[in-house]
């Protein structure tokens, strides 16, 4: 089997809930959107109208109001598997502070947090918002540790903090170098995954 096989196996095997949330997505550039508190792989985009089509229980639905700098974008894939984490239809639905969704192909599994809402540039908000993010990474990743013993068959983890990109890189790298100490994976605010 593959990793990507083996990984699938043993989150099934760890969540009773995994099959009721787990997608899998064979496009190569496909883009992931919170919407309504929830995330999503987005089906379609018609920029014309300004709408995008979700799929949810298995049914397209249109959604309007769509804003290209409040996604999540995977390039370059040879096939993902995708997990909401948060949110009414997640694996973990609402209660503890956990990151938006996961995804991992045959090479990574990467944990992201959605923060791109996020308005203020005050430097207190801003220190706020990736505090918060670090910390639903951190909570979601000590789960993931738990439930599979740090058992990821040999894939290697990434996270990754969204932010708008009006938000100012001072003091990231403080966060970034505190986040690997502490975690051991690469933290990221890029809001773009390229597979390998």
């Amino acid at each position: 089997m593959s990793k990507f096989e083996d990984i699938k196996e043993n989150l099934l095997n760890s969540f009773d809930k995994l099959n009721e949330v787990l997608e899998i997505e064979l496009r190569d550039n496909f883009s992931i959107i919170d919407h309504k508190g929830q995330s999503f792989i987005i089906v379609s985009i018609d920029y014309e109208n300004n709408t995008f089509i979700i799929r949810q229980n298995g049914q397209n639905s249109i959604e309007s109001n769509f804003d290209s700098t409040k996604l999540f974008n995977i390039e370059n894939a040879k096939g993902i598997a995708f997990i909401p984490i948060d949110g009414k239809k997640g694996l973990l639905g609402f209660g503890d502070s956990y990151c938006d969704f996961i995804f991992f192909d045959d090479n990574n599994l990467c944990f992201v947090e959605f923060k791109l809402n996020a308005i203020s540039l005050a430097e207190r908000a801003i220190r706020k918002n990736r505090k918060k993010a670090i910390s639903q990474l951190k909570n979601t990743i000590a789960l993931f540790d738990k439930k599979l013993s740090k058992n990821y068959e040999g894939l290697e983890l990434e996270a990754y903090a969204c932010e708008p990109k009006i938000y100012p890189d001072d003091g990231w790298e403080d966060f970034r170098i505190a986040f690997l100490e502490e975690v051991g994976i690469l933290l990221f605010k890029e809001n773009t995954k390229i597979c390998k």
